[in-house]
């Protein structure tokens, strides 16, 4: 993104030196920029020049415009008429989506690279035609009776910009009208908070999003294009939700973090403003207040508010063009609202000298991102120490400087801990233990997946409807989700087995095999059961050797399945695995463990994973940072410390 934006810089700093060595105002930064466009701005301006509230908007809007910037090019717009083609006529699943945007990117692809090198900026482009129809169009929903609770000031942050992100520009308003339920509310009522929250409801409740995660970076979809999507990366869907709000008036704009503090990648959203200073979260598809915030395990390091309006604190403005700076804050246009979100801590970190070759007046924190660091927040260096705000608790972070696109460590670990403690995690070298490590990642879902079982019964019968069924295991409640081995105390030759799940639940197994008295494969002549199964999880997955693939009912309620086998046998042993997320340790994979000192990962070694699905590493390093990666296959890997003979994910 810096070559992206050196164009910018180089105008910024040869007409205003960023507006500290001359008395230019911001209008006349960016009308000197324009070069052969500054007609088209002149032109807003003598347009609204007996209007001075347009005549203001006008302003701010060309003040701010500066490095704000889309993509064109014969790539590009063939990418957004062939996704808008399929988004208007196509119907699918996820698995359909991905596809067709597979197919579609396979035709443009590199055509894209080329024309997203060269950005389009506005000040250079924009037409007055364009512009005047936008201001107009902003000012038709302002002020009506019910958004009067709004200032002027949030009206041209908020509604009035033309554009959200890199997207092509389009007349979008017209494109959300308000819904039909809602349009006798929309005048009558004055200062209703409920109204703004019945415009959420109505307009995205029922929609279901499908996310299509891209292996490379797309040009964001016009505004007027978004309302047809069927699927998209959550950005766009933030956008979505950004420009419906502002065509109907309501402050909105797009939050996000750069990336979570405990898991991969970052993510973004929208927000909406019920009154002047109260930004709403809202995603798509939830109502108002469902909103990830709730969600315990996903924690925030860094959030960021975008804006249209140039922000002085932003390290864009503070840096004036002197440093190759992040990606994330290669913009003028952040807000950090970390602190609207969650308890933050300031903290102080003692940085690693630079080495003599290198300098820079900002260090960085980041966070692990699977297998990378990934920077989320900057802070200016003052004697060779760093001062970093508003920084989410319970995450682990690694000071770095960034150089050369870069990252450099420059600072031991760091947890900020529950009560916004700092505990540095430097590893001692000197005092080592065996750690014993059963996964490669966080356990979340895995063990809402032991929680579903809990209480299911493996059953034998020699009737086929079960009416002299004999029990011959309980699951209990599981501590690792990984191959369970069960050795039946019952001893009887019968011809029927089944799994019976506990109430609520959709009978989720991933793998389930018999074996005789020999330790051969009990093989069914046909499967039973008393209810449907959903499409592609049937009885077949249950011995497909697949651990992602799982049974799952249409109903949680009395349901069983099993099946039959050719003759009366005893059942000697019964392996099974719950559904989970093959994040376990697998047999005849292999896995390495390291731990984090001063500038790197360094390795305790390499391990054959085994059906215990456990494995012991020994001189590890007390009071250190681990991450175990597995060499075969899989993205999924997470960071640990390790206490009381646990790993504890971070």
């Amino acid at each position: 993104m810096m070559k992206k934006l050196l164009h910018f810089f180089i105008l910024l700093c040869m007409t205003t030196g960023i507006a500290s060595s001359c008395k230019e105002s911001g209008l006349d930064r960016s009308l000197s920029q324009a070069g052969n466009n500054r007609k088209e701005l002149e032109a807003v301006l003598r347009h609204y020049r007996n209007a001075p509230l347009k005549l203001q908007a006008a302003r701010f809007l060309i003040e701010n415009m500066d490095a704000h910037y889309g993509f064109g090019g014969e790539a590009v717009e063939k990418y957004y008429h062939a996704m808008d083609s399929i988004f208007r006529h196509g119907k699918g699943d996820r698995t359909y989506w991905n596809r067709q945007y597979d197919s579609i990117l396979a035709q443009v692809g590199t055509g894209l690279d080329s024309c997203m090198s060269v950005p389009l900026f506005d000040i250079e482009h924009i037409k007055a035609d364009f512009l005047i129809a936008h201001i107009d169009s902003a000012f038709a929903v302002w002020n009506r009776n019910w958004n009067r609770q709004y200032s002027f000031d949030m009206f041209l942050r908020y509604v009035l910009p033309y554009r959200i992100g890199h997207e092509g520009l389009s007349l979008w308003r017209g494109e959300y009208p308000l819904p039909q339920e809602e349009e006798e509310d929309y005048e009558r009522n004055t200062f209703n908070t409920n109204f703004v929250y019945g415009v959420a409801h109505a307009t995205f409740l029922g929609m279901q999003p499908w996310i299509y995660y891209a292996n490379r970076e797309l040009p964001d979809f016009p505004l007027g294009q978004l309302k047809h999507i069927k699927a998209a990366i959550c950005r766009e869907y933030a956008h979505l939700n950004v420009a419906s709000f502002r065509a109907q008036g309501i402050p909105a704009t797009v939050d996000f973090t750069p990336q979570w503090g405990n898991r991969a990648m970052g993510h973004e959203w929208c927000v909406f403003f019920i009154n002047n200073e109260t930004a709403i979260p809202f995603e798509m598809g939830q109502p108002v207040g469902c909103h990830f915030m709730k969600r315990k395990e996903d924690r925030l390091p860094k959030v960021f508010r975008e804006t249209f309006e140039i922000q002085t604190n932003s390290l864009f403005m503070q840096d004036k063009g002197k440093e190759s700076l992040p990606r994330i804050f290669n913009t003028p246009y952040l807000i950090d609202v970390t602190n609207q979100y969650i308890e933050t801590s300031d903290v102080e970190v003692d940085l690693y000298p630079m080495e003599t070759n290198q300098s820079s007046g900002y260090a960085y924190l980041a966070v692990f991102d699977n297998q990378t660091w990934k920077i989320v927040h900057w802070a200016k260096i003052s004697r060779g120490k760093a001062l970093f705000t508003d920084m989410g608790r319970d995450i682990v972070y690694l000071p770095v400087y960034y150089m050369e696109d870069k990252i450099i460590p420059a600072g031991d670990a760091f947890l900020i801990n529950a009560q916004g403690e700092k505990e540095i995690l430097k590893p001692d070298t000197t005092k080592t233990n065996t750690i014993k490590v059963k996964r490669k990642y966080r356990d979340i879902k895995a063990n809402n997946f032991l929680r579903d079982i809990a209480g299911g019964k493996f059953q034998v019968a020699k009737r086929k409807d079960f009416s002299d069924s004999v029990t011959l295991y309980i699951i209990p409640r599981l501590n690792d989700n990984c191959f369970q081995d069960i050795r039946p105390q019952e001893k009887g030759k019968y011809k029927y087995f089944r799994y019976l799940p506990p109430n609520g639940s959709r009978g989720n197994m991933a793998e389930l095999y018999t074996f005789d008295e020999k330790g051969d494969t009990l093989h069914p002549i046909h499967f039973m059961g008393n209810s449907l199964s959903l499409p592609e999880h049937d009885m077949k997955t249950l011995a497909d050797g697949d651990v992602l693939t799982y049974y799952e009912a249409e109903n949680a309620e009395n349901i069983w399945y099993g099946w039959e086998y050719s003759h009366p046998i005893n059942i000697s042993r019964i392996i099974f695995l719950p559904r989970n997320d093959d994040n376990f340790i697998r047999e005849g994979e292999t896995y390495e463990l390291f731990y984090w000192n001063h500038n790197g990962w360094f390795s305790l070694g390499k391990q054959k994973g085994n059906f215990e699905s456990e494995l012991a590493f020994s001189n590890a390093p007390l009071h250190a940072l681990f991450w175990l990666h597995n060499h075969d296959k899989g993205t999924e890997e997470r960071i640990f410390t390790y206490e009381n003979e646990r790993q504890i994910w971070r």
